[in-house]
């Protein structure tokens, strides 16, 4: 498997989507949505991103191209 990222978990927002996610696999997490909830999530992000097995995810979640 190549890898084009390094592991770092990154935030990011657009139009449909808010949230962080690994740039090594996609590994992703959306943002809660009401402010009570986001500040007991940020405090499990970190947690649950250094736990993640990029490997493991990437093996479920990413589909090789058909030709």
């Amino acid at each position: 498997m190549d890898w084009e990222s390094d592991r770092r978990l990154v935030f990011a927002a657009t139009e449909d989507w808010r949230g962080w996610f690994c740039e090594r696999c996609c590994w992703n997490r959306p943002q809660s949505a009401t402010p009570k909830e986001r500040e007991a999530q940020a405090m499990r992000i970190a947690g649950d991103f250094a736990a993640h097995d990029c490997e493991k995810f990437a093996a479920e979640h990413w589909h090789k191209p058909s030709n």
